[in-house]
């Protein structure tokens, strides 16, 4: 076997000498606030990735005591990841790679990584290679979304009938589709259809082949595009975990480059044509006693006019078959537009409250902290649920997982 070139830098070797402090002193980064979780740290982005808006403050994970110093981006958008070399990449100036280098742009990361095992000095910044980052509220705001039938792309416009080749019978999909809808028993045929959703099989020309994919719908219901949920994603994250996670973690949700999920609500279209939800304890009474028991007694009061907020598509899908209505972030975090698009929704469908219920695990949680305030300061806004509520029986689960009975329970537990 021959020798390797004297100029080969082994980066796997490397790594475990260098430090999460010390490369972002090497670049010239100051680390915003550290929060130790497990064993790992978060905190809010600090990397060139051209994020528009401000993260939570644990939107960053790093493993900082594994030699590779894995980590992820938790923003749901985002969901960037890999190891130390991916993050030099969106430290070090000039363009990125977005976290995953190659050729002459890795030779430079790997030779970085060398002078900091070795000690040596943070190099002279000129006005070439100054760090530019730019703060997310001094980046250009996003274009407006334009619907797919208006596009210029002639390829975009052909995907308006993506749909018509979606599979939404369980018995017509590979196993790991099925498994995928027989877990989400809501998700029948009927509801697929009007959520615009199904299963692309591989035999589709499109990108998101294989995927459980979505239709994202503008207000007035124009399609704008199509995004896709990885059916063996539990899978291979379980795989990754296992593994030391020097690879990059699967990716969950895959969007179409280019739009602009922070300009959006998804589900936003229902809501605005059917109206508010019949969110009130007049509702759990009825089931309780009958609805004629209900009426002649007048227990209840009227129904409170409110919708909800949630994480994903299937949060908000589940919801709509519980005879509630709701829009999805499609992130744990929100935007300013959303907040602004929250409320004007609230008020042209004239809901009293807006009834936030993101996922009941910790980046649900995490991501209630940032959204909660930020939408109390446009609407009124109460908690659907935490990790307390009916003595924590709801705790880690998500919207899309909670039966009939349980949505009565929790309906009668925050009225």
């Amino acid at each position: 076997m021959s020798e390797r070139k004297s100029s080969f830098i082994n980066v796997d070797e490397l790594m475990p000498q260098v430090s999460l402090e010390q490369a972002a002193n090497y670049y010239g980064i100051s680390l915003p606030q550290i929060r130790h979780v497990g064993d790992e740290i978060r905190m809010k982005c600090f990397l060139a990735c051209g994020r528009t808006e401000e993260t939570g403050d644990r939107a960053i994970a790093v493993q900082v005591n594994n030699p590779v110093k894995p980590w992820k981006c938790h923003v749901y958008e985002c969901q960037k990841g890999g190891n130390l070399v991916g993050l030099c990449d969106l430290m070090k100036p000039g363009e990125n790679a977005g976290g995953r280098p190659r050729g002459q742009r890795f030779k430079e990361i790997a030779a970085d990584l060398e002078a900091m095992a070795g000690g040596a000095d943070p190099p002279a910044r000129t006005a070439e290679t100054a760090i530019t980052v730019k703060s997310p509220k001094a980046l250009e705001k996003p274009e407006v979304n334009v619907p797919l039938a208006a596009s210029e792309n002639e390829r975009a416009r052909e995907l308006v009938t993506l749909h018509e080749q979606f599979v939404t019978d369980v018995a017509a999909m590979p196993p790991e589709a099925s498994a995928y809808f027989r877990r989400r028993t809501f998700l029948t045929p009927e509801v697929c259809q009007k959520s615009s959703m199904g299963y692309l099989p591989q035999s589709s020309k499109s990108l998101l082949r294989g995927h459980v994919v979505y239709g994202y719908r503008s207000p007035t219901g124009e399609m704008l595009t199509w995004f896709g949920r990885n059916v063996r994603y539990e899978e291979q994250v379980v795989k990754w975990k296992a593994s030391d996670r020097s690879e990059s973690e699967p990716i969950k949700t895959r969007f179409v480059k280019g739009f602009h999920r922070g300009l959006e609500l998804y589900g936003e279209d229902i809501v605005r044509e059917e109206g508010c939800g019949p969110f009130s304890r007049m509702n759990y009474l009825a089931e309780m006693y009958g609805e004629d028991v209900v009426r002649e007694e007048g227990l209840g009061g009227w129904p409170n006019k409110t919708f909800l907020v949630v994480e994903g598509p299937n949060d908000a899908i589940r919801l709509n078959t519980l005879g509630e209505k709701a829009v999805a972030l499609c992130s744990n975090t929100i935007t300013r537009e959303q907040v602004e698009r929250i409320a004007a929704l609230a008020r042209d469908i004239g809901a009293r409250f807006v009834t936030l219920m993101l996922d009941c695990d910790e980046e649900g949680i995490n991501g209630t902290q940032q959204v909660l305030p930020l939408l109390a300061e446009r609407v009124p806004v109460r908690l659907a649920w935490s990790s307390m509520t009916a003595g924590g029986k709801f705790k880690g689960r998500q919207p899309e997982t909670l039966t009939s009975d349980e949505w009565i329970e929790l309906m009668a537990s925050i009225q």
